[in-house]
């Protein structure tokens, strides 16, 4: 991929254009600095250009906010990302100006080119309000409302980049994906009902983190007994190692579907497995061994496949081969034609469960598991059915 060729080299310089949904809490710069250096990247040189209250047309045409492209990395370096954070209404029709939105994110990238030419773009995806917030339903019906168009305008600059300056040039970092996914709940916004709490800036790093670096966070050792400085610094907001995997969990899920290696429909759809006592996590990829408790969990989000009969699929396979996806439906991860079925449900208004027992080990082996709705997909366009990501469980 041109974009994971770039962003790969060693000592990112990262531009981070921003205001407070940025610079709150530590600031995502800082955080994305530290999962960097956890995940054992060379750490890399940050700089942060955040305007509280200020939106992309002030970073593109601001002359300080320009300036600081040529003038804040010695010598020759030149800048590997660009983080773009927009103020928070400016990509809605009732708030803000997406045209206006579009353009200046063009030519945010334009300027930092003009210095760097290989530079590649991440655009911060911002998010809709908290569940109760003052907005709903007087400036927006809901927040799935105002999140549907924030999100749609992010993908359209991101489009609008990558058409004018070459494929792979922008990823979008869908951060207000996965606030979506966490149901916009109150207690993961500061108290105004916008910001960020802490978890919710541990989320957005992560879903800037997967962008710039082409890595998935799931897999990123991580042990708050033996510390470190990305541990000090999520112990000092108040964050512990549950917060930090669930919220590793959601980011992954919400990464583009080029990072994840079994892409479900990306709707709101969620799978969620593990062995108790342990975690149970979307995160894609867990070990099971004969007699642990396998949990599988599918759920509805948001209320959208609430009334959907639903199916947990799986398939067996030698590690190493999988199935290959649907010709027709690539959603689809499971192979039809060998696929059991271990459990059904008429509806998902309560998630449906599925535990049992781990009956027997199988060395060299995995179970493909994927959890499917029969409601149609907003995001495929599958007027039949939804599914989630799947996962793999390999036996120990």
């Amino acid at each position: 991929m041109v974009f994971a060729a770039h962003c790969q080299a060693q000592g990112k310089n990262l531009l981070f254009y921003g205001n407070s949904y940025s610079s709150r809490n530590g600031s995502v710069a800082e955080m994305v600095m530290r999962i960097a250096e956890q995940a054992g990247q060379p750490t890399p040189t940050i700089v942060k250009r955040f305007a509280t209250g200020e939106d992309l047309n002030h970073h593109a045409s601001n002359s300080g906010q320009v300036a600081a492209i040529s003038n804040s990395l010695p010598g020759n370096q030149e800048w590997d990302c660009v983080v773009m954070q927009g103020q928070s209404l400016e990509a809605t029709q009732a708030q803000g100006n997406p045209t206006l939105f579009r353009a200046r994110a063009q030519t945010i990238v334009g300027n930092v080119r003009s210095h760097s030419p290989a530079a590649k773009a991440v655009l911060y995806q911002t998010w809709a309000r908290a569940l109760g917030h003052h907005y709903y339903p007087a400036t927006f019906a809901s927040p799935m409302s105002m999140h549907n168009e924030i999100r749609s305008n992010y993908r359209l600059a991101t489009d609008d980049i990558n058409t004018l300056f070459g494929p792979g040039t922008a990823r979008n970092a869908a951060a207000g994906d996965g606030v979506a996914l966490l149901e916009w709940m109150p207690s993961i916004y500061d108290q105004d009902l916008f910001h960020p709490a802490p978890i919710m800036t541990l989320l957005v790093s992560m879903c800037l983190y997967t962008s710039v670096y082409d890595e998935q966070v799931c897999g990123i050792p991580i042990s708050f007994q033996q510390g470190g400085s990305l541990v000090n610094w999520l112990t000092s907001l108040g964050l512990n190692e549950n917060g930090w995997h669930a919220m590793a969990a959601i980011a992954d899920r919400c990464a583009d579907p080029s990072l994840r290696t079994f892409p479900g429909s990306g709707d709101h759809l969620l799978l969620e497995s593990g062995t108790l006592p342990g975690r149970v996590n979307a995160c894609a990829n867990i070990p099971i061994s004969q007699g642990q408790l396998l949990v599988l969990r599918l759920s509805s989000l948001n209320g959208v496949y609430d009334l959907s009969s639903n199916l947990l699929l799986a398939n067996v396979f030698p590690n190493g081969l999988p199935p290959a996806p649907s010709i027709i439906w690539p959603e689809l991860q499971i192979d039809t034609g060998t696929m059991l079925v271990l459990s059904s449900a008429n509806y998902l208004a309560t998630s449906h469960s599925f535990v049992i027992g781990v009956p027997f080990s199988f060395p060299g082996a995995s179970v493909l598991v994927q959890g499917l709705a029969w409601g149609p997909s907003s995001e495929t366009g599958n007027a039949h059915f939804t599914t989630t990501d799947a996962h793999v469980l390999e036996f120990q």
